[in-house]
C-alpha cells in the first residue's frame, strides 16, 4: 500500500486523538471484571421478629453502605469481616409488632441497600435446614429486599428452570460487554483476522475462557483474583502488537512477508494455528475472571450446571453482539468511503495503550 503525504498526516492525527481519547480514559479507574454483584443471605430465627441478613460482597465495594429498615425495625448489630477478596457484613434487624400496629401498617416492609446494582442472589435459610436462592436483578441505587414472612416463603415454589436460565444469560451478556479489558481483548482479535479465521479465533478464545471458568468455579483451579486481572491486561497489550506485526491482519505491518522457515498457504496455516493456541491460552486467563461473578454471587450447587451453562451462553452472546457492531461500522465506514483504515489504526492503538496503563496499575495499584 502506497503511502502519501496526507495518508502520514492523518495517521498523526488520528494517533493524537487516540492519546487524547487513552489520557481521559486513566483520569477514571479501569473497571475491569469487578461487578456490583452481591449475596443477601436472610437467616430465620426462632423470634420470628428478629431477622438476621448477612451479605457477601467484592472486596472493591463499601462495606459501611448505608442501610434502610422498615420503621418498626432497627438495626440491632452490624458486624464487618474481610474474607480474602470478599467483605462479609453480619446484621441482626428487630422488627417490633406494636410498632407497626400504631403506625397502621402491616409487619412487612423493605429493606433498603446500596448494594447489588449489577444484581444478586438471594438464599433463605429456614430454621428446618432447608433453603431456597432466588437471583435478583438489579437497580441504579441498589437492591431492596421485602422483609421475610418464612411461613409464606417456606409454601413458595421455588424459582422456575427458564427464570434462572434467562437470569444468568443476562449476567454473562452484560458482564462482556461493560468489561472495557475483555471487549479490548475481543477487539484485536477481530483487527486480526477476518472470515473464517476471526471465527477460529473467537472458537478458541470461547473454548479456553470455557474450560477455565468451569475449573475454577468447581474450586478444581484457585487462583487469587489481581495476578489474574493483571494479566487479563497484558493480554490486551500482547494482542494489540499482534495486529500490527502479524502479517495478514487488518493492520498488518509486515503485509507480504512470512514465516521464515514456510511460505505461502503453508505459512499462514502456521501462523494461525499459532495465533488459536495463543488466544485459547488467554482465554483461560479471562475465563478466570469471568469466574469471580458467579463466585460473588454464591450459586448453590443444584444450580451450577444451569449457571455454567447460562452464564457462558450470555458470554457469548455479547461477544457475538460486540464483534457484529465493529464488523457493520466497518462495513458503513467502507460504503460512505471514511477512513477506514486511519480510524483502525488509532483504535487499536489507543486499546494497546489502555493495555499497558491497566497492567501497570494492577500490577502496581
Amino acid at each position: 500500500m502506497k503511502v502519501t503525504g496526507a495518508t502520514l498526516l492523518r495517521l498523526r492525527l488520528a494517533r493524537f486523538a487516540a492519546l487524547l481519547c487513552a489520557l481521559l480514559l486513566m483520569a477514571a479507574p479501569a473497571r475491569a471484571h469487578y461487578l456490583d454483584i452481591v449475596q443477601f443471605t436472610l437467616v430465620e430465627q426462632a423470634n420470628p421478629n428478629v431477622h438476621q441478613l448477612v451479605v457477601t460482597m467484592p472486596a472493591n465495594l463499601d462495606a459501611n453502605a448505608p442501610l434502610v429498615v422498615p420503621r418498626h425495625c432497627v438495626l440491632m448489630q452490624r458486624d464487618s469481616v474481610t474474607e480474602g477478596q470478599s467483605h462479609v457484613v453480619t446484621m441482626m434487624i428487630d422488627c417490633d409488632p406494636e410498632l407497626a400496629a400504631e403506625a397502621g401498617t402491616e409487619l412487612t416492609g423493605q429493606i433498603e441497600t446500596r448494594w447489588g446494582r449489577d444484581g444478586g442472589m438471594l438464599q433463605l435459610q429456614m430454621l428446618d435446614g432447608t433453603s431456597s436462592s432466588v437471583m435478583l436483578s438489579g437497580n441504579r441505587t441498589g437492591i431492596s429486599l421485602d422483609m421475610p414472612v418464612w411461613d409464606e416463603l417456606a409454601a413458595q415454589p421455588p424459582q422456575g428452570f427458564f427464570e434462572k436460565a434467562w437470569r444468568y444469560l443476562e449476567l454473562g451478556t452484560v458482564h462482556v460487554l461493560i468489561g472495557w479489558d475483555h471487549l479490548a481483548f475481543v477487539f484485536c482479535l477481530a483487527m486480526l483476522a477476518t472470515g473464517l479465521p476471526l471465527i477460529g479465533l473467537i472458537t478458541s478464545f470461547t473454548v479456553g475462557h470455557s474450560l477455565s471458568l468451569a475449573l475454577a468455579h468447581l474450586g478444581l483451579v484457585n487462583i487469587p483474583i489481581a495476578p489474574v486481572e493483571a494479566v487479563i491486561a497484558l493480554s490486551v497489550v500482547f494482542m494489540a502488537r499482534e495486529v500490527f506485526f502479524t502479517p495478514g491482519s487488518r493492520l498488518s505491518l509486515r503485509r507480504g512477508q512470512g514465516s521464515e522457515t514456510l511460505s505461502g498457504p503453508q505459512a499462514q496455516v502456521h501462523s494461525h494455528r499459532w495465533r488459536m493456541g495463543v488466544t485459547a491460552a488467554f482465554g483461560l486467563i479471562h475465563g478466570l475472571g469471568f469466574a469471580s461473578v458467579l463466585g460473588e454471587l454464591g450459586v448453590s450447587a443444584a444450580d451450577t450446571v444451569i449457571a455454567l451453562a447460562f452464564f457462558n451462553i450470555g458470554v457469548e452472546v455479547g461477544q457475538v453482539l460486540f464483534v457484529g457492531a465493529i464488523l457493520l461500522a466497518l462495513a458503513i465506514l467502507r460504503r460512505l468511503g471514511r477512513v477506514e483504515y486511519e480510524l483502525m489504526h488509532a483504535t487499536t492503538c489507543l486499546v494497546g495503550g489502555m493495555g499497558v496503563f491497566w497492567t501497570l496499575q494492577r500490577v502496581v495499584g
